[in-house]
């Protein structure tokens, strides 16, 4: 399996699978962070949307592919981060049904954290439906949850929990060897 960012340029390339990613998503009860949209050129068109905030690098996207083609996508999405907060939020965590339990979201989440590090944010989140199974996975990657009250501002795509992680300032790569 190979883990690949994406731009504006190269997004094209992968929008149909990403679509395809996001109907079955959306099909199994998980609405991923974008419109909820059943059909695949509804889907399509929302990763076409992407594509002025990834030239921007307001969000960054990566997909996960094997030998069968993209079987997972993240997002993170830095709109939100300026020099005095660096904090930065983690959207759309797809992984194909054929491909779960086989370390891919693990995978994902490895590269944002890291890129998110080099990139000097200190907190990350994601928001989700509570009861999802997305919270075990949160929580065994190393995230805590704060529940969210429905007036709460900042978190508007579900308003049930956040997940966080506070990031380490300092890489491993960073560290002094003896």
């Amino acid at each position: 399996m190979k883990i690949v960012m994406l731009n504006a340029a190269t997004l094209p390339v992968y929008r149909d699978e990403l679509a395809r990613l996001l109907v079955e998503a959306n099909s199994q009860g998980a609405s991923a962070g974008f419109p909820h949209v059943m059909e695949q050129k509804q889907a399509e068109d929302s990763f076409h949307d992407l594509r002025p905030a990834l030239s921007q690098n307001e969000v960054l996207l990566w997909i996960a592919r094997d030998e069968q083609g993209v079987v997972g996508t993240v997002q993170l999405d830095l709109a939100g981060k300026t020099e005095l907060s660096h904090q930065a939020e983690i959207s759309t965590l797809l992984v194909c049904s054929r491909a779960r339990r086989r370390g891919v979201g693990r995978k994902l989440m490895r590269v944002l954290e890291n890129t998110a590090q080099d990139l000097r944010c200190t907190v990350l989140s994601s928001d989700m439906q509570s009861g999802s199974e997305a919270e075990a996975f949160y929580r065994s990657q190393g995230y805590r949850c704060i529940e969210c009250r429905h007036d709460t501002t900042g978190y508007s795509r579900k308003k049930e929990v956040v997940y966080y992680k506070q990031l380490s300032l300092f890489s491993p790569a960073s560290y002094p060897h003896f």
